[in-house]
């Protein structure tokens, strides 16, 4: 789960192109969201994960990346296997050097997973906030 995440991290920030210079960091993010999603999605991340799309919320400095799980990934996993993953991610958020400009303007990074199988079916939800990246 870990190299996924900081796969997706480092796509949309090379994936993304150039921005216009008159561009804020927010704009530039829901724009750069919306190219990379455009350009690159779906797109397989291994063979049991599926990069969806990312979104950026202004509103709240939120950078959201949707995913769907399939095969032996698509599966509610509850206790230490789920806090295994949450840990994983907030890892890679807090040492993920493309993220930095992003940390900086304390954004929000939240990861939503999805069964294939069950369409619709939110297996999991992460959210990190500064507090939990500025440990």
């Amino acid at each position: 789960m870990k190299g996924f995440a900081r796969a997706m991290m480092m796509a949309m920030i090379l994936g993304a192109g150039l921005s216009a210079c008159h561009e804020n960091l927010d704009e530039r993010t829901e724009r750069e969201c919306k190219e990379y999603t455009e350009k690159y999605c779906p797109a397989p991340v291994d063979a049991n994960v599926i990069s969806d799309s990312m979104t950026f919320d202004r509103g709240s400095k939120t950078i959201c990346y949707y995913y769907s799980l399939r095969g032996e990934a698509d599966t509610l996993l509850t206790g230490d296997a789920e806090k295994d993953i949450h840990k994983a991610l907030l890892s890679d958020v807090m040492n993920a050097p493309t993220l930095i400009r992003y940390k900086e303007a304390k954004y929000n990074f939240r990861y939503i997973y999805f069964s294939s199988k069950n369409k619709g079916k939110k297996l999991y939800d992460y959210l990190f906030t500064p507090k939990d990246y500025t440990k």
